[in-house]
Parts: C-alpha cells; structure tokens; sequence
C-alpha cells in the first residue's frame, strides 16, 4: 500500500497550467504516492497531455462527460489506495516539502482527520517572493466549531490531507449536493469524528484569476455555503427560514463589506446565543466571543465616512458589552488625537 494517495481533478486547465501543477507534486521530497488524475470530460488540449505523463505513480481517471468537481472528487477517494490523501488543484503549486511536513504531523497526531496548511495566491508565475506566510498558532477544535456556524473555517481545500482510514470508518465523502463550497460541507462532517488542523506554514501556491468559481459563480456557491449553514443552524434552534439564513449569511461570513450592524442581526445573534445555553452544542463563552468580534466588524462597517466619533461611540455602546465598548472608544479617540 502506498503511503499518499494525490486527487487532482481537471477540467480544461490550461496545459502550461496544469504542467505547473503535475510537476510540483512529482518534485515532492516524499516520493511515496500515487497520483490520480481525474479527468472531467475535458475537450481542450489537456487530456493529450496527459496521455503524454510515463510517470509509474501517476493514473489518469477519465469521466465520459463534465460531471463537475464534487463528484470527481468522490471517484478519486474512492479510487485511492494509500494510507493518506491529499487533495490538488489543477492550477495550484504545491511546495516540494508538502508531502513531506503534513505527512509527519499526521504520522505524529492520530486523531487528526484532516490537515491542511496556509497558501499564498499568486496571478501568474509564483515567485521566491510571495513565499512568506504569517504565522499563527492552530486553534482548538471548540473554536473551529463555533467558526464554522458562521463561515467556512478552512483550511484552503487544495491544501487538505486527509486520514482515509478515518473516511472509510465513518463512510465519509463529499456532498454530490454541494456542486460549489464542498469543503465547507466536508469540514462539517469530519470535524464530527476528529481534529481539523491548519499547519502555520505557507505549503502551496493558490492561483487566482476571474474566472475562477469563487467569483465566475458567487451567487451559486452562496447557496452552497447556504446549505452547510442551515444544517448547522437547524441543529442548534431546531427550525431555520430562508430570510433567517438570508440574513445570518449575509452578515456573518465577513464577505459582503455592505452588511452593517443593525438591531434585526443582533436580535439574531442573540437568540443564538440563548439557544446554545439551552442545547449546549457550542462552547457558551466562545460562541458569545465570536459575537463580539462579528458584532465589532460590523460596528466598523457602518461608520460612514465623516461620521461623527459621538455618533461611532454610540454604536459601540449599543451594541458591545461594556467592556469592550470602552476599549473600542477609547482606541476612537486615540486615532483621532494622532491624526490632528
């Protein structure tokens, strides 16, 4: 059995693209692998490259027709023979130490399911340069999970590196409901039966361009990421409306610089918080922090440009507790006082 099973999927990626990204997971300093390359029906000059590829660990899984990525995804998990799988895109790099850094912090922690590492994006060519990563410190899983009631708490899916025995305990594998935001999904699910890690370490070059789904397809992948929050959300008050999840979503995942706090979110938030008292799913304090630091965002959001500070310490106060109302004024005035 091999040690690490790679899942690419593609779909007419560009072949000086998709080269970048097979010859970076062959120059992996861990050579133990198989790479599977699923093949989603593609029409442009890609698929006779990869007819070109004599590397013996690589296998070419072609789909008659375009069936999408979720489900070409399930293919190569269910395809994979190794101890562990990583995922790929086909328009990422990943560093040559990869493989070889997620391999031993999973060898090292067995109850970790899934690891994944930070990335940084690039637009074309990745250069020595985009290389640095800010380091933190990997949160615990009670955070995690309080997190993901709000948004997708990662990590960057291409980055992921998974435990399939654990997939396979579990029968784990991705939503073929979620077309967009499967990760998010997945995180959902895995977070269940083990630990979600992030290794504070740059380990992959993200490309980003427009028409990536991410943005070609925003409306759809909201609905997507929709769909894992209501799951969430129904567990912890037992009944969810479209205009409640609207809502929640609109002013919680911190992607829509327009949503401003107002009093019908913090209404919301707060019944959040007293459903957690009653249901216990979340940690109470952590949830209540959470709140805090959203609340705060979007306190910031809604200071119009001129307002008056009076009318921005009003906010704070209405909606921060006490405490945190006087730090957040008193840092007001302190900018304040620097700019004149």
């Amino acid at each position: 059995m091999v040690t690490i099973s790679v899942v690419m999927p593609t779909y007419n990626t560009a072949v000086s693209v998709l080269r970048e990204a097979v010859d970076s997971i062959l120059a992996q300093t861990f050579r133990d692998f198989e790479f599977l390359i699923i093949d989603d029906g593609s029409t442009n000059e890609s698929a006779a490259y990869l007819n070109t590829l004599e590397d013996p660990r690589i296998r070419v899984i072609r789909n008659k027709t375009n069936i999408g990525i979720t489900k070409s995804l399930n293919i190569g998990f269910r395809e994979a023979r190794g101890k562990y799988i990583a995922r790929m895109d086909s328009d990422d790099v990943s560093f040559p130490e990869r493989f070889e850094k997620q391999l031993a912090f999973m060898e090292s922690h067995p109850d970790v399911i899934v690891c994944g590492a930070f990335a940084k994006n690039f637009t074309d060519k990745p250069s020595a340069g985009q290389q640095a990563g800010v380091k933190k410190e990997m949160e615990d899983m009670e955070s995690y999970r309080v997190r993901m009631l709000f948004s997708n708490p990662g990590p960057t899916h291409p980055t992921a590196f998974f435990h399939r025995e654990m997939l396979l305990r579990h029968n784990i594998c991705y939503d073929e409901a979620l077309v967009y935001a499967q990760d998010y999904g997945m995180w959902m699910t895995v977070s269940r039966y083990g630990r979600v890690c992030i290794l504070p370490e740059v380990l992959l070059f993200r490309r980003m361009s427009g028409d990536q789904i991410s943005i070609a397809h925003r409306e759809k992948q909201i609905a997507c990421d929709k769909a894992t929050q209501r799951k969430l959300l129904t567990a912890l008050l037992g009944k969810v409306t479209e205009e409640e999840l609207t809502l929640h979503n609109f002013h919680s995942t911190l992607s829509h610089p327009e949503a401003i706090m107002n009093p019908r979110i913090s209404k919301w938030y707060g019944r959040l918080i007293a459903a957690n008292k009653h249901r216990r799913i979340y940690d109470q304090k952590l949830l209540k922090q959470r709140i805090i630091f959203l609340k705060r965002k979007l306190i910031y959001n809604a200071f119009a440009k001129g307002m008056p500070v009076p009318k921005k310490v009003f906010l704070l106060f209405r909606y921060l507790p006490f405490a945190t109302a006087v730090r957040e004024a008193f840092t007001l005035f302190m900018r304040r006082v620097t700019n004149e």
